[in-house]
């Protein structure tokens, strides 16, 4: 008897179990990747691995399910370990997962380190599983329109001015803030970075907090970033120059607007309507992605490419403004 197409797939989709998945620290993201994965069908949550037990145990509960006072149990238990600790842990974690044949996720950057980078990666490649990084802001409904938008870039600006960074080191900045916006900034460009100059100062702290960074992509494009861990009562905010056109994105309220020239020959900022999908969606859309990957036995290589290769950059960064050469 011949098995139709439609019958194929209801079979191929009954015999396809969910993902066994931990989640490894509990903070903001944890618990916003918690509530996605409970919602997600293809995962099966197994339980929460975390120093903060009560906070742990409030979500556990939350969630039903258990929290694990072992790292290992929860290894033996998932296939798929969510690594939501801060990136200095990162190392320590995935590792462990890794070298157990695990697959991992990751948020924001794969490690401060290169050389733990590199071996993260290498060990990946040789346990044959996947890693993923995701960074929640390359994946906003609003910064996928700007990518979009974005064609023949001549000049960026990107000012990021926010009181978030916890600073222990002159290297906190680089590593808290700017490392994510040259992600962003390469993945909008879509060209890799040929030239680096950069300056920093202590304005406001003890640590470096304020820095200026000039990069040159090899297409052309040029970008000036001004970052501050400092408020200083202004948005947030990305403009992109290209031919006839200037876009601008809001960086704290997400919001697009193109700079256009009217009839009179003023020129006026004119908002584009908001992307019908949500950032929670496009997440969970990452998250499936990574569910498939695993299940067709796919590797997953470009987002920890760029990780990498933006964590180059980010070490030629400190390496010019070296704690000796800071200017007053």
């Amino acid at each position: 008897m011949q098995i139709r197409p439609s019958s194929f797939m209801n079979t191929f989709d009954f015999v396809m179990m969910p993902i066994k998945i931990g989640l490894v620290g509990i903070n903001e993201n944890g618990r916003k990747h918690l509530q996605y994965l409970s919602e997600l069908p293809e995962f099966t949550i197994i339980g929460i691995y975390d120093h903060q037990s009560e906070e742990a145990q409030a979500l556990a509960k939350q969630f039903n399910v258990p929290v694990y006072q072992h790292y290992q149990d929860l290894i033996d238990a998932s296939e798929v370990l969510d690594i939501q600790t801060p990136v200095g842990m990162h190392y320590k974690y995935a590792s462990q997962a890794l070298m157990h044949s695990r697959h991992v996720l990751l948020n924001g950057l794969i490690s401060e380190d290169i050389r733990e980078a590199r071996q993260l990666n290498e060990i990946a490649i040789e346990a044959q599983v996947n890693l993923k990084v995701m960074q929640e802001d390359k994946l906003h409904p609003e910064v996928k329109k700007i990518k979009r938008l974005t064609k023949r870039p001549t000049y960026i600006e990107l000012n990021r001015f926010q009181h978030k960074v916890l600073s222990i080191s002159n290297d906190s900045l680089i590593f808290g803030a700017l490392l994510n916006d040259i992600e962003l900034l390469t993945y909008v460009v879509g060209s890799n970075i040929r030239k680096v100059t950069a300056n920093a100062t202590q304005l406001f702290n003890d640590f470096v907090d304020f820095v200026n960074v000039r990069l040159e992509f090899e297409n052309g494009c040029t970008v000036n970033i001004n970052c501050g861990n400092f408020e200083n009562g202004q948005n947030s905010y990305m403009r992109i120059f290209q031919k006839n056109e200037c876009i601008r994105l809001d960086l704290e309220q997400f919001q697009v607007t193109k700079l256009i020239k009217t009839e009179a020959g003023e020129l006026t900022e004119v908002p584009y309507a908001a992307s019908r999908a949500k950032a929670e969606d496009v997440i969970k859309s990452e998250m499936l992605a990574f569910a498939e990957s695993i299940h067709n036995k796919t590797r997953t290589t470009q987002d920890i490419y760029q990780s990498y290769q933006s964590l180059k950059i980010a070490h030629q960064i400190i390496e010019k403004f070296h704690p000796s050469t800071l200017f007053d």
